[in-house]
């Protein structure tokens, strides 16, 4: 699911916009400048790890510079296995434990940080000074879109101190279907590709009377909402109250719709 993700970053554009640190043409085209700010960030990131590496009496070698460079020439969240096919097609033969070594060594030096979504992961994403955003990801697709809200930055704050709590790191992740996946939402899909969470409603099965007998005596009959709590193993949905599990299979030929929160 989340290589799809990759893929669509590699292709979409970085957006870098009020940026004060750039001194560039302004004739000088968007994107363009767009490229260059983050070409220059990149590049003083570069200079903060050799000065860190220095006082800390450490060094790396030509190919773990290789590794780092590719890392900091990429924005959005990168898989360790992800890195690593974009070296090889650079002709690096590098090892995954390499390079999950190398993003290891920029998280404990504060460049790179590991995220988790879904439950999955690690992805590494830069750690930029000064930066601190939150997620919306597609329980669909995969899709995640970087977003900061002052209001909800506040709001975190304001309720951590009502229960006492001084914050000192916030993070929040909303998931929920993109703008692409919403718009087919009219079109019906197997209970086995719903995502942990979301809710759906039963549409219809595709089998004959047997099949209808055995769901029904689980509880779970057409027009009825249910909730997906996990599909690792066997699906486990929530019905009535009550979790049922259903074999892959049998997921595959109940045909459900999202229900709108």
């Amino acid at each position: 699911m989340f290589q799809r993700l990759f893929e669509k970053m590699k292709s979409e554009p970085i957006i870098c916009r009020d940026c004060e640190t750039c001194d560039l043409n302004q004739e000088a085209s968007t994107d363009q400048q767009d490229g260059n700010c983050f070409q220059r960030l990149h590049q003083r990131e570069k200079q903060d790890l050799l000065r860190l590496l220095k006082q800390t009496g450490a060094s790396l070698s030509p190919v773990q510079m290789q590794i780092v460079d590719e890392f900091l020439q990429s924005e959005g969240h990168l898989s360790s296995d992800y890195l690593q096919e974009r070296l090889s097609q650079r002709q690096l033969d590098v090892s995954l434990e390499e390079v999950e070594g190398m993003l290891d060594l920029l998280c404990r030096y504060g460049l790179a940080q590991k995220v988790h979504l879904n439950g999955r992961g690690p992805w590494y994403e830069h750690l930029h000074l000064g930066e601190r955003h939150d997620h919306l990801l597609c329980m669909r697709c995969g899709k995640v879109v970087e977003f900061e809200h002052e209001d909800l930055e506040k709001t975190m704050t304001k309720t951590a101190r009502q229960y006492g709590f001084e914050p000192i790191s916030k993070k929040c992740t909303i998931y929920g279907i993109c703008p692409e996946c919403r718009d087919k939402q009219g079109q019906n899909l197997p209970l086995s590709m719903v995502s942990p969470g979301e809710k759906v409603k039963i549409i219809e099965f595709n089998g004959g009377g047997q099949l209808r007998k055995r769901l029904s005596d689980m509880g779970i009959s057409i027009g009825q909402e249910i909730e997906v709590l996990n599909r690792g193993g066997p699906l486990i949905v929530s019905v009535k109250g009550s979790r049922v599990a259903l074999g892959k299979g049998l997921a595959q030929k109940v045909m459900v719709r999202p229900v709108s929160a």
